[in-house]
């Protein structure tokens, strides 16, 4: 007769046969923040969560249990076809928030439909604990920085087409990581989703070999690098792309000037502050005249200025200006 499993959340992120990872939680738990890899199986849906625990409340435990057992026992036949058409044959690991009742009912429901089941000890929770503490672990960075327009994201992605180890934070954050940076991308993922996704892409990489980053300011959009890993960043050799001013406005007119005008005012209006009442009105006068070298050339002056007072805050622990055009900084970067 087969048992059901338990395993930590440690032994489970070593593991290397292919597993289905079902995510016991409710679909509003889950876009908040999922086990990179996990399938959405929600034992209770939003309402039935919320009627379970407002149930919990207000009249205690044992009458929550019994609720939760009368709204999903008649679901039970349907989640078991499910699994089979998704599945198969496949091992499955179950969790929930902490590793306990509904990834007890959902394990053993299957168990009894003759599924292998795991149950991962402490739910997601205890995988939230786990990646906090993950970020703790010294990775091998290297940083790729240079002033706005010098190609920055371009390069990793040729690094990585050269075999190297490459994390894109900036695709991560789905934001370029500036006033401008969230036009034409839609909506970020949630913070927790975020580190979720950072830490599993750093797990898979070959701590022997360094792994290239860009050189960020700790917040992209509204998503923010945790504060250990961000110190590795600040930390790690800082590789400085040297492009020219001219390079610099084409690249940045070439990435943006595609977007609706209104969308690109409103961006510029939100550094009025920082860039001064009379650059502002320039750099807006000029995108509504479709003059965008002059609206770069202005918004420039906010950047430049903001990314040296950035530099100066950094305690990298080497600096090394790398120039010549694209193949040639690829060569010299490889190298290092």
């Amino acid at each position: 007769m087969r048992t059901l499993h338990q395993i930590d959340i440690e032994t489970y992120s070593k593991r290397t046969e292919h597993v289905c990872l079902l995510d016991a939680r409710s679909e509003a738990e889950f876009l908040q923040g999922h086990i990179p890899g996990a399938v959405s199986f929600p034992l209770l849906n939003n309402q039935e969560r919320i009627l379970v625990g407002t149930c919990y409340k207000t009249k205690g435990s044992f009458e929550a249990v019994v609720l939760g057992y009368e709204l999903v026992a008649p679901k039970f036949a349907k989640m078991i076809k499910n699994a089979h058409m998704a599945f198969g044959k496949n091992k499955l690991i179950v969790h929930c928030w902490r590793g306990g009742l509904r990834s007890q009912i959902l394990g053993n429901l299957l168990l009894s439909a003759g599924f292998d089941v795991t149950i991962i000890n402490g739910g997601y929770k205890a995988y939230r604990n786990f990646v906090q503490r993950g970020f703790e672990t010294e990775f091998p960075l290297k940083v790729i920085g240079g002033y706005t327009g010098s190609g920055k994201t371009d390069i990793l992605y040729a690094l990585r087409l050269k075999g190297q180890q490459v994390i894109d934070l900036e695709g991560l954050a789905n934001h370029r990581g500036s006033a401008f940076g969230g036009i034409g991308k839609g909506l970020q993922p949630t913070q927790e989703q975020f580190e979720n996704n950072l830490l599993s892409l750093l797990y898979l990489q070959n701590k022997n070999k360094c792994i290239w980053v860009e050189d960020e300011s700790r917040l992209i959009g509204k998503i923010q690098i945790p504060d250990a890993f961000f110190q590795q960043i600040r930390k790690a050799p800082l590789f400085f792309i040297e492009t020219a001013v001219e390079s610099r406005i084409h690249t940045i007119i070439e990435n943006y000037a595609k977007y609706n005008t209104n969308d690109l005012v409103k961006a510029t209006q939100q550094i009025a502050k920082k860039l001064g009442d009379l650059r502002t009105r320039m750099a807006i006068e000029a995108l509504q005249n479709n003059d965008y070298n002059t609206w770069v050339s202005e918004v420039l002056f906010y950047y430049d200025k903001a990314y040296n007072n950035g530099l100066q805050s950094k305690v990298n622990s080497s600096k090394v200006h790398i120039s010549g055009d694209k193949q040639n900084i690829i060569s010299q970067l490889i190298a290092t």
